[in-house]
């Protein structure tokens, strides 16, 4: 092969390598990457994030349980096709109703897996640690938590869509008295692990703070890849 030719390869290569980082902005701060198949590759990144250390020597606060020190801001998941280096679709994370979602890049372990730790207990936490959340055989997703107090945990479900070769965010459908919501956010849900194949059934109880007991029950729903759920909230007479 002449030094032409070779030059030619080395430049094609580098464009392959670059086509996907030419889109990411320069203030992006890459989070994670992690490949769902031998072609399929998500990258989590927020474009413009705020740092927002923490106090380590500070006892953790219930919010902090879920995001340590962290990322603020916009949050983005990309699929590439890892054999072209290109990007095949990008979703911004629904951040339920705020302005920004909070990501955590060093955490002590509870909510996020952190395999290692430092003299404080805390590490860097796997945000992208895929499981098979729907019952699919195939471990394609990953949640995020979000505490707002003591009592309350935000969740939400994001991964690969074989069907799509898309990556989503997966919709929750809720009914509560014979009223039906849509969201991408359900309180505990993928903090829970489904009591048999794609069925979760659990409970939050409330009544203690003046509130109800809360009693879910979910099942996914295959063919429009969704979440289905039903709330029963008994009160305290």
């Amino acid at each position: 092969m002449s030094k032409f030719a070779v030059s030619i390869f080395l430049a094609l290569g580098l464009l392959f390598v670059n086509s996907f980082s030419q889109e990411i902005p320069k203030t992006a701060v890459i989070l994670e990457k992690a490949n769902v198949t031998p072609t399929r590759q998500l990258v989590l990144w927020m474009p413009n994030p705020n740092k927002n250390p923490r106090d380590a020597q500070e006892v953790y606060t219930c919010p902090e349980e879920t995001r340590g020190h962290y990322y603020s801001g916009k949050a983005n998941v990309s699929l590439i096709d890892l054999k072209s280096n290109k990007k095949i679709n990008t979703i911004e994370i629904d951040s339920n109703g705020e302005q920004s979602i909070d990501l955590p890049y060093l955490i002590h372990r509870g909510y996020y897996k952190v395999p290692t730790i430092d003299k404080n207990k805390e590490g860097k936490p796997i945000l992208m640690n895929l499981k098979d959340y729907n019952a699919d055989g195939k471990p394609y997703e990953f949640a995020l938590f979000n505490a707002l107090a003591c009592m309350g945990l935000e969740t939400t479900l994001i991964g690969y869509s074989q069907k799509q070769d898309k990556v989503i965010q997966f919709p929750i459908e809720l009914k509560f008295h014979e009223k039906i919501s849509t969201s991408f956010w359900a309180d505990y849900l993928f903090g829970h692990k489904p009591n048999k194949k794609g069925i979760w059934a659990f409970q939050i109880d409330y009544r203690g703070r003046a509130g109800s007991l809360d009693k879910y029950e979910f099942h996914y729903d295959k063919m429009n890849e969704k979440f289905v759920g039903k709330l029963y909230s008994l009160f305290e007479e």
